[in-house]
């Protein structure tokens, strides 16, 4: 692994890290945060599983998140992908617009 990308890693990992939901969870929690990649050009894809899934705080929180890691050094894009939830698929979409 390159250090380029372990330091990606890190700064990822401080992102989260420091994240709540809005429900107060953490963002890292195993049933929330459900897989992170990060491959060598620097795009990042995060699966999520909201807690609450039609809960539009939980959209707006997802968007501000992606926001925010697409603006951190290193990290070339970000998508954010919604599983075990129903209609994932336009949540998915209405997150990576």
């Amino acid at each position: 692994m390159s250090r380029a990308r372990q330091a990606t890693q890190r700064r990822l990992a401080r992102i989260l890290r420091g994240r709540k939901e809005p429900h107060g969870k953490p963002f890292t929690d195993e049933g929330f945060l459900r897989g992170v990649e990060i491959n060598d050009a620097g795009i990042v894809e995060l699966w999520v599983q909201p807690n609450h899934p039609h809960c539009p705080c939980c959209l707006d929180d997802l968007i501000e998140l992606r926001k925010e890691i697409g603006k951190a050094k290193g990290i070339l894009a970000c998508h954010i992908e919604i599983v075990g939830i129903p209609h994932s698929e336009r949540w998915t979409a209405a997150v990576n617009e």
